[in-house]
């Protein structure tokens, strides 16, 4: 609770500032409010027992607020357009540290796969919309797609193994 108090009183004195014209950057700082409550969230998430679910939220809010407040002063001459998979990172690291406060293996399994999934597919499209890979996205796909075969075969495999070593 005195997390969230400080947290609306700095708001509110950024938001007074605002309108009566002594800040003026505003509008490039706005993600810093939600980068703030992320960073409250997760601090709620790690340090009470029971209350994981903030870990998601906050880890979404924090690297959200960071991409945006990049994108506002750092990267203001590059288009969202070519960054968007940066978005997708963000939602799989979060996916991945929430994945990291379960105790269970199993949920743990459950919810790191499919993040690193995400983070791996989001680097594949930011390099093709940041024009770092020469060829096209569609030929790109047409020569690769067999790996989800050895991809899914590989999982399979691990899956196998992983079972006879249960007691």
């Amino acid at each position: 609770m005195l997390l969230f108090g400080f947290l609306f009183v700095l708001t509110g004195a950024v938001l007074l500032l605002h309108t009566t014209g002594f800040l003026t950057a505003f509008r490039a700082l706005w993600p810093v409010l939600p980068l703030v409550i992320g960073l409250g969230m997760l601090y709620v998430g790690f340090t009470h027992e029971g209350q994981d679910g903030y870990v998601f939220l906050g880890m979404f809010l924090a690297l959200g607020g960071t991409v945006y407040l990049l994108m506002n002063t750092v990267l203001s001459t590059v288009a969202l357009s070519r960054i968007w998979p940066l978005f997708m990172t963000v939602a799989g690291v979060s996916l991945f540290v929430y994945g990291h406060t379960k105790k269970d293996p199993a949920s743990r399994a459950s919810l790191r796969i499919p993040a690193s999934t995400i983070v791996i597919l989001s680097f594949v499209f930011l390099s093709f919309s940041m024009d770092l890979v020469e060829t096209d996205f569609y030929r790109f796909v047409w020569n690769w797609w067999p790996v989800l075969f050895v991809v899914f075969g590989v999982s399979l495999i691990i899956v196998h193994f992983g079972r006879r070593q249960l007691p």
